[in-house]
């Protein structure tokens, strides 16, 4: 009879809390990445904070990691880049009114959600 052996090695214990053999550790994403620890004022919507030498580069996890990783990832990635440069350079996105800004916060779940919002795309002259 073979024994199954675990794709990534298991802590026998988390933050001192003793694990069980056999237990499913499910990772509160919503909590690491907005750990203040990690992250200065990590509710506000700060995309920035990327680009700042010495920024955590494994600290935020959209697509997990790991042997769990998403597979599209790259795919994702590469469609978000081009689907979003198209965008900016076409458009001018504004608040629907003056002032009226979206909420910026989020739902947790196994997906992340934020509220409804409206955004105005102002078409911009050829360059």
């Amino acid at each position: 009879m073979s024994q199954s052996v675990p794709v990534t090695p298991v802590p026998h214990s988390v933050a001192g809390v003793p694990v069980p053999a056999g237990s499913i550790l499910v990772p509160n994403l919503l909590a690491a990445q907005t750990d203040p620890d990690t992250w200065h004022d990590p509710e506000a919507f700060l995309p920035e904070r990327f680009l700042a030498p010495g920024a955590p580069v494994r600290a935020l996890l959209p697509f997990g990691c790991g042997a769990r990783a998403c597979p599209g990832e790259g795919v994702a990635r590469a469609e978000l880049f081009v689907f979003l440069g198209h965008i900016l350079r076409d458009f001018r996105l504004e608040p629907p009114a003056p002032g009226e800004l979206p909420g910026l916060g989020v739902r947790g779940g196994t997906v992340l959600r934020c509220p409804p919002f409206r955004v105005r795309l102002t078409p911009v002259g050829p360059p």
